[in-house]
């Protein structure tokens, strides 16, 4: 008998954790705490919309979506992700290509859609994605199963000398736990963003808000580490956790400290700490095209993995993004 979707269905916010938790290649960009972050960080133009899906075969996943509005309302388009993070779906069930094909096409069916396939899931990489735009990318990733010193073992020598020099020279690294570290914090991204002269690898500035929001949270999901030389906060990385992966989202370093070899010693002790918890995976994110960033990241013995970005617009969504840039470029 062939497959067929048989239920398609708003996701509640205990179904939405319930399978996130349980998930094994989810990613805290799958989350619901992910999605309502950027849903009051963009006062509401973003939105979660989460499906739960059912088959013939009893089998179900979870898509969870969210749904911007480019213009009052008109023009919707879903992300699969926000802030063009990891998406896709996620389910307790073992599934075939034929539910990714399934999938695809109730996806397809929705309209204008941003989705970066998950580099933990196999099945979204064999979908057939038409003519649609596809934009490769990768990320570069550490397997924890590995264990650290194995893992330790394969850095350049460069790397390792630099994070015995950080430890040498005074540099703690600690959790952030205030409110006041995490202000900090953003002093830092801010003196970051005029050394690189405004521009991210993100494409756009992030506001205090933002990390004003995940410090309220109190999740045990989002970690702010801080390297610190004579009590003084002179780098930091904001990672976050899901059930086996770990990724490094954010950071930031004064550059008068860098000859400190602060990060150097920021990455060794938050990789040695998700080795200590079992996690599976340690994620450095992609690198937005910039080879520098990425050879950084590769010296760390990483492996890369493919998460392409899938764009699906209308024409008039394309009409009202390049309106929209216009706008803000005057």
């Amino acid at each position: 008998m062939d497959l067929k979707i048989t239920k398609i269905q708003r996701a509640s916010a205990q179904e939405w954790d319930q399978i996130w938790n349980n998930c094994d290649y989810a990613t805290y960009f799958h989350s619901r705490e992910w999605a309502e972050i950027w849903e009051k960080y963009s006062r509401g133009n973003l939105k979660p919309c989460p499906f739960i899906v059912g088959f013939s075969d009893f089998k179900k996943v979870l898509l969870p979506l969210s749904i911007r509005s480019l213009y009052k309302g008109f023009s919707p388009i879903y992300l699969s992700s926000p802030a063009g993070t990891f998406g896709g779906w996620l389910s307790h069930d073992e599934l075939n290509r034929e539910h990714a094909h399934l999938i695809y096409k109730f996806l397809m069916n929705l309209g204008d859609i941003q989705w970066r396939l998950n580099p933990y899931e196999s099945l979204c990489h064999q979908i057939h994605f038409d003519n649609l735009k596809l934009r490769k990318d990768t990320t570069d990733v550490i397997n924890l199963k590995e264990g650290f010193e194995a893992i330790h073992h394969r850095w350049t020598k460069g790397h390792s000398s630099a994070a015995k020099k950080a430890r040498r020279e005074g540099v703690n690294i600690r959790l952030a736990t205030s409110a006041e570290d995490w202000q900090t914090y953003y002093y830092l991204y801010e003196a970051s963003l005029e050394r690189w002269g405004g521009k991210t690898s993100s494409g756009y500035k992030y506001e205090w808000s933002l990390f004003e929001l995940m410090f309220d949270l109190q999740s045990s999901r989002i970690k702010l580490w801080l390297a610190e030389y004579k009590n003084f906060v002179i780098a930091g990385a904001l990672c976050f956790y899901a059930k086996n992966h770990v990724v490094y989202w954010h950071g930031s370093a004064l550059s008068e400290y860098f000859n400190l070899r602060p990060v150097n010693l920021l990455i060794f002790e938050i990789i040695k700490n998700a080795c200590e918890l079992q996690y599976e995976w340690f994620d450095f994110n992609p690198s937005g095209g910039k080879e520098g960033v990425k050879a950084f990241k590769r010296s760390f013995g990483t492996l890369e993995l493919s998460c392409p970005m899938i764009l699906k617009n209308s024409l008039t969504n394309s009409i009202l993004n390049k309106f929209k840039s216009l706008l803000s470029n005057t």
